[in-house]
């Protein structure tokens, strides 16, 4: 009987090794994408568009102008940012200045429970670029060194948070990072891309275009960023053919 008794604790041992394998070798995944191509596609995917709704030439097809104060693409946070713990955001922006003109905060993607948590990938006079979090009321940043990025250039920006810490990258580069990691303790009812919130929108309007939106529910390595923006600006990568693009097909003879 003890060797019965033995035999099968020696099972459940094994199979709960089995399943906590199988728990950590679950797949990371992207939880959002949206192409921006028009406002009939935001509203398809669940967005609302505010404002002069303009959609225009960026990296691939077209991408959001944030023009005037009111113009914002917002989408519910539930079920498309699914990770407080750790994660990545990620797009391309189309200066619509040079990073010198830029006179205080442009918000290219922006979460925010207000007074205690939030997420920004943002510019800021300096100019410099940034990942911001707020995390139970406590800031944490990540910012550049001043970029000179000129108009009508079309870069890369990402942001990742999680255990390898706050991270800023520009064209697949780690730009600035912070020791920080853990990630906000709430979500926002929205994200909001190119400007503030709908509720809240007044003159932070950044007349750049941001295409190629995408969340992940884990935090994106060095080598996966500088990958993708390598084979993004390839002259033999069309977007259609990549798994994780679904609408545009043809490369911007624009690209940085």
């Amino acid at each position: 009987m003890k060797q019965i008794i033995k035999i099968l604790s020696s099972q459940v041992k094994f199979a709960s090794l089995i399943l906590t394998l199988m728990c950590s070798l679950s797949p990371a995944k992207e939880t959002f994408y949206s192409a921006l191509e028009s406002k009939a596609e935001v509203e398809k995917e669940g967005g609302q568009v505010l404002g002069t709704a303009k959609f225009v030439e960026a990296k691939w097809g077209n991408g959001f102008l944030a023009a005037e104060g009111k113009d914002v693409v917002a989408f519910p946070v539930e079920g498309r940012f699914t990770n407080l713990e750790e994660g990545s955001v990620e797009l391309f922006v189309k200066m619509g200045m040079d990073a010198k003109d830029i006179q205080g905060e442009l918000f290219m993607w922006f979460t925010y429970k207000r007074g205690t948590d939030a997420i920004f990938l943002q510019f800021n006079k300096g100019p410099k670029a940034g990942m911001r979090i707020k995390s139970g009321g406590s800031w944490k940043n990540a910012w550049s060194k001043p970029i000179e990025w000129k108009k009508g250039e079309i870069h890369h920006m990402a942001g990742t948070w999680g255990p390898d810490g706050l991270k800023l990258y520009l064209d697949g580069k780690l730009a600035a990072e912070d020791d920080f990691k853990g990630g906000p303790q709430l979500f926002g009812k929205t994200f909001c891309i190119n400007n503030f919130e709908p509720e809240r929108v007044g003159d932070f309007a950044s007349k750049c275009t941001v295409d190629e939106v995408r969340l992940s529910d884990h935090q994106k390595k060095t080598d996966e960023l500088i990958e993708w923006v390598k084979s993004s600006n390839s002259d033999e990568f069309h977007p259609a053919e990549n798994k994780l693009l679904t609408k545009k097909n043809k490369l911007s003879e624009k690209a940085w």
